[in-house]
């Protein structure tokens, strides 16, 4: 997965001077302080920033729960997809080092492989230069939003439940 996420950088050199080509199609509703906000969008690619505010602290010291870098860092996944029914369905992530009060978190999300109607994301989180988050996301695309569908018509695959 590192090296794959490399690739997330070194395309977004080449085109970083690239404006925003597309009007955000899913995750329309969000809430930008506790998410991000997203600040560049083409297709296959969003970057999100997230400002680290006094709210996200989970203790006094200062820590902030890796649940927000987490939302920002999906929903930075789901909109590199910019589909109007896609929604994240799995992950595999890494939280590097942890992010403080007044930071700005900036993930860089690029859709890499294409399976039916899954995608394929790789997601970076950065605060200034140093690698604070790195993930791979799955992305489904489904026909009508997923509150639609009823249980039985979702395909899930059969898992070892002594495993639980």
């Amino acid at each position: 997965m590192l090296n794959m996420l490399s690739k997330v950088d070194k395309d977004e050199e080449i085109d970083k001077d690239e404006k925003n080509t597309h009007t955000l199609q899913s995750h329309t509703s969000i809430y930008e302080k506790y998410s991000g906000k997203v600040e560049r969008l083409k297709e296959g690619f969003a970057e999100v920033h997230l400002e680290i505010v006094e709210d996200m602290l989970a203790d006094k010291i200062g820590l902030i729960h890796n649940g927000y870098i987490f939302s920002s860092a999906s929903f930075a996944a789901a909109i590199s997809v910019n589909e109007k029914y896609g929604f994240v369905i799995g992950s595999m992530v890494h939280f590097l080092t942890p992010v403080r009060e007044h930071d700005i978190v900036v993930f860089k999300a690029k859709s890499r492989h294409k399976i039916g109607r899954k995608r394929v994301v790789d997601v970076v989180g950065r605060v200034h230069e140093i690698r604070v988050f790195i993930g791979e996301f799955t992305v489904t695309v489904m026909d009508r939003h997923v509150l639609n569908v009823k249980l039985d018509e979702i395909e899930i695959p059969e898992k070892d439940d002594e495993a639980l």
